[in-house]
């Protein structure tokens, strides 16, 4: 700066300017005069001076934008301290559960509000379910397993701005564009700072590894598919050549080093403020949709549906964190843990000995479970370690689901007794939910599902079905560990695609859901507010977190008629299409906006409706996960193996957690009883129903329920094995039986997961001393094999797969391997095969009999 325009802005503002500041304020004249050079068209024929002038006037409305801003952001952070403070407070015993609970989502009943994980879950589904159309786009061919390049590149395109002359491909870029833009809105309403750029098109991505590879390839290739009318000097004339090469070695810098260069040794760094995630100047623009799509091609590694969704992903969680916890929410956890954690030690101090001791430590424990949890739900974890072994073990993991849940839809029929529990303890009419779920699940009946979809509901089952291979035009990751882990999670997918599991579950939470929707509207239809309903729906309403406002809020808006699935659904989509005008009253009265009442009890909405449902059909939280994989990094030998630890055991942890958790939560001793009652009686009793079916599947006969064994009480041994089940364990019932898993592994095995499993079966290829004097090596190894192929255990096709192919194998590479494995099933199990082991063709039909001993 001039000195003369230093001593004026000294003089305005009474204070002698440091050299920082100077500098500041240099900068931001020069950046608001190449701003304007955009938009204005005559920048380039004013003069100096008056280019100056109003580059200067922009940067003291900037300046007043900022102050206003920082302003609103000090208010919303107090609102917020207070807010979390209070809540706090309900715990004066233990503050830190307070938090523990403001996180995540505790089935007890007993928190009071909703969590920021159910919050974000909200807040994604729900921007989803307005995205149906470009999931449509991008689903691809053949179920989903091939993309559809044509179909993605005419949306990138229209996203862009181009018109591709695909409608459905305009139609579905119009619904990215305005959930993208209503999120953008919402997420400056908590105090964010994220501007409305006129060419961002959609989420970009860039490879670091693929960057750092080459600079002068990689500034070289973005000076071709540069939109050089972005870049501009202060005077209006494009950059040259020279010019946009220097400011693209910087920008390749940044990237390659993944912001290291900027860096400064000894400054404080950290996550920064959560509101100015997304403000970033965005300073790479393409000139058209080819170049964008060139641009991914060579330096990009996700497809075009992670990168969408991965943008709703992140929004819906910066959201959900800075309405809770306020601009920097961060900071204010760390605050309020170490708050929480000093009142409970101070509080353990105080008692003597041992016990005291023992407080101590549990408190210590106690934070760190909760900054597990908070990265879990923030998204904070850190990154793999090493890359190439995070991606070894997903290849590993991901081949288990592909090769061994084929006939876990059998499994989960469990879940009908769960499903049942949670509808009759939310007081739903379950039989509706029953026959709901026949409707979601009916292939002729597209219309509900459609219904339930445009609600959020049953979400993540379709993404997960559209995880597929195949190039879609866009990035593909540069490592071979990579590609083949991709691969082998789109096997995984598609596995559990084809075996009906996705389409089970997703029938039975789409079915949930609609009803409890339904159940709500009709109650806010009849009761004007929670005094003038049961007290058992208020006290149950209240626990979800949903007050008189979000009441007043739900009775305002017009359920919708699903046509025979319920005929007063409330939903997100009837709650925004309040009119305004209805909520200006409330709204001034609590001091807030219509928007933000509609924002709130939407959110409340889905939030408390999608917790209920995860409740009814189990699918691991924010907590399970933090349980199982907290306080390890992915990536190292000891998280990656930890981590396979718990491979197939997550259903059965939330299970555990959830349901006890809320048994114990019962008012009365009767009430835990009952609860705990209903929960086994029902599972157990689809435990066993999934037993015998998977025994029928597997070319056996039924098991016989009143076998006593060793244990004298007739069925007492199957009952135990329904049990274990209808919990998700039915691998260790199989040793009430025999002291090995049908599949031949050890209990330390089995309770090691399946890594242990391999391990040990890889130790006993060539058999043991009860093998007698067959040579098993070679059956063992096709076992092995068959136990890592996806699709080998579909349960429509296992008993044909095993007997024409897999007992083929094994009986020709270890001659009377099917010899010892008849043996084996009816010593260990009381077993006959319908299907012989190693014919080509069952000779009879199951026998029903023998479930009660007949022969």
């Amino acid at each position: 700066m001039r000195p003369e325009c230093i001593q004026a802005v000294t003089q305005a503002i009474g204070r002698t300017l440091n050299q920082q500041e100077i500098q500041g304020i240099e900068n931001r004249v020069r950046q608001n005069m190449k701003q304007l050079a955009q938009t204005d068209p005559q920048w380039q024929s004013k003069s100096a001076v008056d280019r100056l002038t109003e580059a200067a006037r922009k940067s003291a409305q900037d300046l007043v934008a900022e102050a206003d801003l920082k302003k609103k952001r000090v208010a919303l952070t107090i609102l917020a301290h207070d807010r979390v403070q209070s809540y706090m407070q309900r715990f004066p015993e233990q503050p830190l559960e307070g938090l523990d609970r403001l996180l995540a989502f505790s089935s007890d009943g007993k928190s009071g509000i909703l969590s920021i994980e159910s919050a974000t879950r909200a807040i994604r589904d729900d921007s989803l379910s307005r995205m149906i159309d470009v999931i449509d786009a991008t689903k691809g061919k053949f179920m989903g397993l091939f993309q559809d390049r044509a179909g993605n590149l005419a949306l990138v395109k229209e996203l862009h701005g181009e018109d591709s002359g695909n409608a459905a491909a305009k139609a579905a870029a119009k619904s990215f564009q305005d959930v993208t833009e209503q999120l953008r809105l919402r997420f400056n309403r908590a105090g964010g700072d994220v501007g409305k750029l006129d060419d961002w098109a959609m989420p970009r991505d860039h490879s670091q590894v693929k960057v750092a590879r080459d600079q002068a390839t990689w500034v070289s290739d973005h000076l071709k598919w540069a939109n050089r009318g972005k870049y501009l000097n202060e005077d209006g004339t494009p950059m040259n050549d020279q010019q946009l090469t220097d400011f693209l070695g910087h920008a390749w810098e940044t990237l390659a080093t993944g912001g290291v260069n900027k860096l400064e040794p000894g400054a404080v760094s950290g996550n920064g403020m959560r509101a100015n995630r997304g403000s970033e100047s965005r300073q790479i623009h393409y000139k058209d949709a080819e170049s964008f799509i060139a641009a991914q091609q060579a330096y990009g590694d996700k497809n075009l549906l992670e990168l969408l969704i991965g943008h709703i992903d992140r929004a819906a969680r910066d959201i959900s964190l800075v309405e809770n916890l306020g601009p920097n929410p961060n900071h204010q956890m760390r605050y309020f843990l170490e708050a929480g954690q000093k009142a409970q030690m101070d509080k353990a101090l105080t008692v003597p000995g041992k016990k005291g001791e023992k407080a101590r430590e549990s408190v210590e424990k106690q934070r760190k479970r909760i900054e597990s949890l908070y990265e879990e739900v923030a998204g904070t974890r850190e990154p793999p370690a090493s890359a190439a072994i995070a991606n070894g073990f997903d290849t590993y993991r991901a081949l288990n689901v592909a090769s061994r849940l084929g006939s876990a839809v059998i499994t989960s029929v469990t879940d009908q007794g769960t499903l049942g529990l949670t509808a009759s303890i939310n007081g739903m009419p379950v039989m509706q939910v029953f026959a709901n779920e026949l409707r979601m699940m009916n292939p002729a009946n597209a219309t509900d599902r459609r219904f339930a979809q445009r609600a959020g509901l049953g979400l993540n089952q379709m993404i997960g079905s559209l995880n597929r291979w195949g190039a879609d035009g866009l990035g593909t990751t540069e490592a071979i560990s990579g590609r083949i882990a991709k691969f082998s999670q789109a096997a995984a997918s598609k596995v559990m695609q084809v075996s009906g599991m996705n389409a089970m579950t997703a029938g039975a939470q789409r079915a949930f859901g609609a009803t409890m929707m339904d159940t709500i509207g009709s109650m806010t239809r009849r009761f004007q507010d929670f005094a003038s309903m049961d007290a058992g729906d208020a006290k149950r309403l209240q626990a979800m977190g949903v007050t008189d406002a979000d009441w007043s809020v739900w009775r305002l808006a017009q359920p919708e008629d699903w046509r025979g699935a319920g005929d007063e659904v409330l939903t997100a989509g009837s709650i925004y299409r309040i009119p305004d005008a209805q909520l200006t009253g409330l709204a001034k009265q609590l001091k807030t906006t219509p928007q933000r009442l509609k924002d709130q009890a939407a959110t409340k909405l889905l939030g408390t409706v999608l917790d209920e449902t995860n409740m009814a059909i189990i699918e691991p939280g924010a907590r399970e996960k933090a349980f199982m994989h907290g306080g390890v990094q992915r990536g190292t030998w000891g998280g990656e193996l930890q981590r396979s630890f718990w491979q197939f055991k997550s259903f059965s942890i939330a299970m555990m957690m959830r349901h006890f958790n809320r048994a114990m939560a019962q008012e009365t001793g009767w009430g835990k009883a009952g609860y705990l009652a209903s929960l086994m009686a029902s599972t157990t009793v689809l435990g066993a129903m999934a037993i015998q079916l998977n025994e029928v599947a597997s070319g056996r006969d039924p098991k016989n329920i009143l076998d006593d064994g060793a244990l004298g009480v007739p069925g007492l041994r199957f009952g135990a094995a329904a049990f274990l089940k209808g919990g998700s364990l039915g691998l260790y019932g199989d040793f009430l039986f025999s002291d090995q898993t049908q599949g031949g592994q050890s209990g330390l095995a089995a309770i090691g997961g399946p890594i242990a499993g391999d391990i040990e079966s890889i130790f006993k290829l060539k058999g043991t001393a009860a093998d007698g004097n067959v040579d098993s090596t070679g059956g063992n190894l096709v076992r092995l094999v068959k136990s890592h192929t996806p699709a080998a255990n579909l349960w429509y096709t296992k008993a044909a797969t095993d007997h024409m192919i897999f007992h083929q194998l094994q009986e020709y590479f270890s001659p009377g391997y099917m010899r010892r494995m008849r043996q084996r099933a009816r010593k260990d199990f009381g077993q006959e095969f319908w299907w012989e082991p190693g014919e080509m063709s069952p000779d009879r039909a199951p026998s029903m009999g023998a479930a009660v001993g007949e022969r």
